[in-house]
């Protein structure tokens, strides 16, 4: 049981690395080839794994893989940064879909084959990646912001296929800019603008971490048995990777059509509700120090409970790591926070077999139901709302001084009102592109 703790956590105890070592090289040398440069740790990961012939090799391979891992989450910068605003929850929404996706390929194929031909199978996709990114321009606000001005309007042009369009948002990006002048990085990293989101951020990953999503993904097969439903093991997390696979997609399809806010505070209830009754089952028949009956009541919860997270508290801390800070930090604090992130998830993971053990399954859904708790008064009263709003109308919103320094209500206006605004306050710029 050490060993599989150590084994389960290795994944995540890298992940912080990777993250800090992918903020640096987003800053440096471009979002794009930050992605493209987290392919070879997960090639070389992966290799280790599949050849594996002892447990420290095996160790290895996870712990290369976690960099990697931590490395990849630039993406979520770079999908921040090319999308509009109306567009940018559902492109965002799409990481935690392929995730899911992946987990779920993971678990059906290590059902039929053996663990190490899935982890070979495993390095194409790391070839996939390395080659399609190629494909692909640099992030526009990136090129703004290293002062390439024309690779920056040539790569909005081509992202929103329509050069008045990308004219007016290179215009928009132009003058947030003007705005900035004169203000060095450090004075932008310890301005409201990055404090803020640094502290909602923060505590929403702490939350999401104790309220028990990764434990359980981690540890499905072993929740499973812990919850005495008397399923396959193999089949059990199978039935875990489907669910969070189309709650992907049903949560991508709410967070393009509901605001973040309304999305975590329903995930958050829906979980405290699955968990609350995983605890009255278990207490109840400790109580009467009853044979345990009705064993589909905690299969119901735990599926309910994964649920609920995978509209909101799940995917929507990772969107809002690439949407609340500016510009000019967001890379280097996208990393920091992912970092923090990480170690979060390392000891969730690697103290959950611990948890059962002293305070008992009961004990330990009693954990995650009072984080659930916490989570959705943190929704309701703290988390900003950002749907539909520009990164640069995000960076003005932080500026503001309110209850909390946070004002959480988000706009009143209608979406077209929003619009008409942003088109009859901007300036068409055209620059000669060649």
């Amino acid at each position: 049981m050490e060993q599989a703790s150590w084994l389960a956590s290795f994944g995540a105890i890298t992940n912080p690395i990777g993250a800090i070592i992918s903020g640096l090289l987003a800053e440096w040398c471009g979002r794009r080839r930050s992605m493209q440069f987290s392919s070879i740790p997960f090639l070389i990961g992966w290799i280790c794994i599949g050849l594996a012939e002892d447990i420290d090799i095996l160790y290895t391979g996870r712990l290369i893989t976690g960099i990697a891992s931590g490395m990849a989450t630039a993406s979520y910068t770079y999908v921040t940064e090319i999308s509009t605003p109306k567009t940018r929850g559902i492109f965002q929404a799409l990481g935690p879909v392929s995730a899911s996706f992946g987990i779920l390929l993971t678990y059906t194929l290590g059902y039929f084959l053996d663990w190490k031909i899935v982890a070979l199978i495993s390095c194409t996709f790391s070839f996939f990646t390395l080659i399609t990114l190629q494909l692909l321009p640099e992030s526009p606000s990136y090129l703004h912001h290293v002062n390439r001005k024309e690779e920056a309007l040539k790569s909005l042009t081509w992202f929103r296929r329509n050069i008045v369009v990308a004219q007016d948002e290179f215009a928009a990006m132009k003058l947030a800019g003007d705005n900035l002048d004169g203000k060095d990085f450090v004075g932008t990293f310890c301005s409201p603008t990055t404090l803020k989101p640094f502290a909602i951020l923060v505590v929403f990953f702490f939350l999401q971490e104790a309220s028990g999503i990764y434990a359980i993904l981690f540890y499905a097969v072993d929740f499973f048995k812990d919850a005495q439903v008397n399923f396959d093991e193999h089949i059990s997390s199978i039935i875990v990777g489907g669910i969070r696979f189309l709650m992907s997609i049903f949560g991508a399809i709410l967070i393009n059509k509901y605001g973040r806010r309304l999305l975590c505070m329903i995930s958050s209830c829906g979980m405290s509700l699955s968990m609350l009754g995983i605890v009255i089952y278990f207490e109840y028949f400790a109580l009467l120090q009853h044979d345990i009956i009705w064993p589909t009541i905690p299969l119901i919860c735990v599926i309910s409970n994964v649920f609920f997270s995978m509209i909101g508290m799940l995917p929507i801390p990772w969107i809002l790591v690439g949407e609340l800070f500016p510009t000019r930090v967001r890379s280097v604090m996208g990393g920091i926070i992912i970092c923090l992130a990480q170690i979060f998830i390392f000891l969730s993971v690697k103290f959950y077999p611990d948890l059962i053990y002293h305070i008992k399954f009961s004990g330990t859904c009693g954990v995650f139901l009072t984080a659930s708790i916490i989570a959705l008064l943190f929704s309701k009263f703290i988390l900003p709302e950002t749907k539909n709003k520009t990164l640069e109308e995000i960076e003005d919103h932080m500026r503001k001084k309110t209850l909390f320094g946070i004002e959480n209500k988000g706009f009143s206006a209608s979406e077209e009102d929003l619009e008409q605004n942003r088109l009859g306050r901007s300036n068409v710029y055209t620059i000669q592109m060649t």
